[in-house]
């Protein structure tokens, strides 16, 4: 028997797992209610201890039963830790350490977006050390399909809403009021999709080139996005798309989502 080290140890109680693993189990199907021989066979419990599970979350609201039907479903005792959750959440707060060592590390400028309608409002700006300066305020608004970090956020939008986007006017992933080839964004969509970043080889503005990954939430919808803004030459592309693609899956997971 190979030994454990103490690095890769991680100690884990079997019933908080198993109750965990219950509490997904229901909110995945929160358009259904799910008896308890149906919970336990997509857990693969016994149903002696996934009963015992269910009716010592109960005790705390976390669960409610369906007396009529037998059934389960989440209970109003996760709205109060749902909302400490929710009122203590800041994803710049959330970001700031990784995004300012990524500016140090690539001595570029790092951008923090939230995604609102057909807009993308930079919250946070994080400078490395670059040469040539690239003012970009905070509250600044660029338009959802704007250059890098729109290609990164149509790329990962969900199908129907990306084909309802593609077919607006003015769409400005080369720049603003620049007419573009289908096929050829229709390639980077593809490309940023398999690669998890997004590249404007200088094309919004020239010389300046930028790298972008989307964030995603709870619901593992995109609703905010990084992006990599610097003089960096075209031999960096890969390794720092890597490392932006990297961080922003690191913050998409403390954000809740599932990636």
């Amino acid at each position: 028997m190979s030994r454990v080290t103490g690095s890769s140890y991680k100690p884990v109680v079997p019933a908080v797992d198993q109750a965990a693993k219950v509490l997904l189990c229901l909110g995945e199907n929160s358009d259904v209610k799910l008896t308890v021989t149906q919970i336990c066979k997509k857990l693969n419990i016994h149903k002696s201890k996934g009963y015992s599970i269910l009716h010592t979350l109960m005790q705390f609201d976390f669960v409610t039963k369906d007396s009529k039907t037998k059934t389960y479903e989440l209970g109003p005792g996760l709205l109060s830790l749902a909302k400490n959750v929710q009122d203590n959440f800041d994803i710049r707060k959330i970001s700031e350490p990784y995004l300012q060592n990524l500016a140090n590390e690539t001595k570029s400028t790092v951008l923090l977006g939230v995604v609102s309608n057909d807009q993308f409002y930079i919250t946070e700006t994080y400078e490395g050390d670059d040469m040539v300066g690239i003012t970009i305020r905070r509250n600044q608004a660029f338009h959802i399909t704007h250059g890098a970090h729109g290609k990164a956020i149509t790329a990962f939008m969900k199908k129907s809403d990306q084909e309802a986007l593609l077919k607006q006017d003015n769409l400005q992933f080369y720049g603003e009021n620049k007419s573009f080839d289908m096929n050829l964004l229709n390639r980077e969509l593809k490309e940023c999709l398999d690669k998890g970043y997004a590249i404007d080889y200088g094309m919004v503005t020239q010389g300046i080139n930028a790298l972008s990954s989307p964030v995603f939430n709870h619901e593992n919808n995109v609703f905010a996005g990084i992006v990599l803004v610097g003089t960096f030459p075209e031999t960096c592309f890969k390794q720092y798309g890597d490392q932006v693609f990297t961080i922003s899956k690191q913050i998409s997971k403390k954000c809740g989502a599932n990636i």
